[in-house]
């Protein structure tokens, strides 16, 4: 969805079609994948940012991607993915997947992060996804950092979570940034996809937690 001229229109299916259930500020998502709720103390905390980085092709991401989108759907919670080289497959993730998610199609990084902008600040969808692991890697250096930081500006207040799929370290403001690992080959798409979760590797590269007013900073950086 190009950013210029489709952004009133997005709004417009928001208002109509979508409404988010009821969650409380301090509610705590379950992903149901047990490594990655570990990590993040019982699951995806709202008005957070987190950065799942994968640094090559087939390391895990997507299987993360659809295993959260389809514990959402279950939950009867909508969910918004925003695609930002157009390179999401529908048939893959399942009917009961994409009967809750708004799929927002980009080609260009800077149409991506204004629809994310766009959503957070509209408040109605509790979990947005924003997948930047298929544009250039030059159109994403152009990001300056003021950009993930108005974001965070924008989430905060929020009931929603932006999970953001990256190939390389790259949001500053991230609340929390986690490294997938994994080597799968074309043998994987034969495996049931809890299967592949399970062969896939976490390794937390940063987590930022809030304490009411206070906000402390614990970092394990990896390079």
């Amino acid at each position: 969805m190009p950013a210029n001229g489709k952004i009133i229109e997005l709004q417009a299916l928001i208002q109509r079609h979508l409404s988010a259930p009821v969650v409380r500020r301090d509610e705590v998502f379950a992903t149901g994948i047990t490594e990655l709720d570990a990590v993040l103390d019982g699951g995806l905390q709202k008005g957070t940012i987190v950065e799942l980085v994968s640094r090559r092709l087939s390391t895990g991401g997507t299987s993360f991607l659809h295993a959260i989108l389809r514990n959402a759907a279950e939950q009867g919670r909508w969910s918004a993915l925003i695609d930002g080289n157009d390179s999401f497959d529908p048939q893959s993730a399942g009917s009961a997947v994409l009967s809750s998610l708004l799929w927002i199609r980009c080609r260009k990084v800077e149409e991506a992060v204004r629809s994310a902008d766009l959503l957070l600040r509209d408040g109605n969808l509790p979990l947005i996804f924003l997948d930047l692991r298929s544009n250039r890697p030059a159109e994403l250096r152009k990001l300056p950092d003021t950009t993930w930081f108005r974001l965070q500006r924008a989430i905060e207040p929020t009931w929603a979570t932006l999970i953001a799929l990256t190939p390389q370290p790259l949001i500053a403001s991230a609340h929390v940034r986690l490294g997938i690992d994994a080597n799968f080959d074309l043998s994987a798409l034969a495996r049931e996809p809890e299967e592949n979760l399970r062969a896939t590797r976490l390794q937390l590269l940063r987590k930022r937690i809030h304490r009411g007013v206070e906000d402390s900073l614990r970092c394990a950086e990896a390079g």
